[in-house]
């Protein structure tokens, strides 16, 4: 193991550790009429991603610069193969069956634009921004095929925050920002289906679809509000007891937290997630150079995204886009792929840190 992996930031595995707690705990009761069967299921991909988030410590940069365009080949693969073999759910394509649990390659196209992004935006150059948009282009065209229209936005805007983070001219990354901004329209008209649209419509104006487009909101708004400042208590949930909330051990588990644990419960999971955040801002403080600086800006912005989007579509504050909420959401392919891009922000603060230790003359 390369020396400088001593130099590990220690509260951010302990802080993963109590999130997927907290998630084991709320999966369980969303899911305890089939027994453990889920539990069991997502305890094996949170020790699987706990691996691989140390693991991913032993990657050097040169390797990972390479690893970059495997990973990015492999990813397109992925994403063309799910659209023809992928399991389908509610009308969506975009999982591969592996018994054990699903994979999900739109979860490792975040990581790729992460990964591609940082190798080409580090150029500064008109050549290889175009390069990097045109990569971006193509993950963001298959995912949005499957249909997946919130991971296509979430990694849409992921590039535009890295870009804006680099070397390229601000003007070069407003332009393009013009651009997509300008192609919205076109896309609500003519490429998204119409029960995308009645999403967005629903979102506008809840009370007009609380039995059909936002009925999963408008259950999940009441079930978080009844559980009060300090909730009903675990395993006591009406609403969770009975189902009234569907998909809440994924895209809605914030409801059972809501629900059982109250006003008190989701205060700390935010807190969890803000001490997290400050970790990940805290390895870009300290990152060796722009390369690893653009990864952890890509982690960070992917990371409080998904959280934003998860928690206010709980609350009727985001459109319902399928996103699930990190560590406590039940899924393996999320929670494995955030822990790896941990492993990358863990693997830049030891790089870091070691850097500064050396030119203070510290070397141990």
């Amino acid at each position: 193991m390369p020396w400088e992996n001593r130099r590990i930031d220690l509260f951010i595995p302990i802080i993963v550790a109590l999130l997927m707690i907290i998630g084991l705990f709320a999966i369980y009761s969303a899911t305890k009429d089939y027994g453990v069967t889920f539990v069991k299921k997502q305890i094996t991909w949170d020790i699987l991603s706990m691996a691989a988030l140390f693991l991913t410590m032993l990657l050097r940069e040169r390797d990972l610069q390479r690893l970059a365009w495997v990973l990015y080949v492999i990813c397109l693969v992925a994403l063309a193969l799910v659209l023809f073999f992928g399991t389908v759910s509610g009308g969506a394509r975009r999982w591969f069956d592996l018994r054990v649990g699903y994979f999900q390659p739109s979860e490792l196209a975040k990581m790729c634009v992460i990964l591609v992004s940082a190798v080409l935006l580090i150029k500064a150059s008109m050549k290889h921004m175009i390069f990097s948009l045109m990569a971006l282009g193509t993950m963001v065209l298959l995912v949005a095929v499957e249909p997946d229209l919130g991971t296509a936005v979430l990694l849409t805007v992921l590039w535009l925050v890295m870009a804006f983070c680099s070397k390229i001219p601000l003007k070069v990354v407003i332009t393009v920002l013009i651009i997509f901004v300008a192609f919205v329209p076109l896309l609500y008209f003519f490429g998204l289906k119409d029960y995308q649209k009645e999403r967005i419509i629903s979102f506008l104006s809840p009370s007009m679809y609380k039995q059909s487009s936002s009925y999963n909101v408008t259950q999940s708004l009441h079930t978080i509000g009844s559980g009060g400042l300090l909730g009903r208590g675990y395993l006591k949930g009406l609403s969770t007891t009975w189902g009234y909330v569907p998909k809440n051990h994924t895209d809605f588990i914030l409801s059972v937290i809501g629900e059982e644990f109250g006003f008190l419960g989701v205060s700390l999971c935010v807190i969890l997630y803000a001490m997290l955040t400050f970790r990940i801002a805290n390895a870009i403080r300290l990152a060796k150079n722009e390369f690893w600086q653009l990864i952890d800006i890509g982690v960070m912005t992917v990371f409080v995204l998904q959280i934003f989007v998860n928690m206010g579509m709980a609350m009727g504050l985001t459109p319902v886009t399928g996103v699930p909420l990190p560590f406590i959401s039940y899924g393996g392919s999320s929670t494995l792929f955030f822990c790896i891009q941990l492993g990358l922000v863990e693997k830049s603060y030891a790089v870091g840190k070691a850097g500064r230790e050396m030119e203070g003359g510290q070397l141990w």
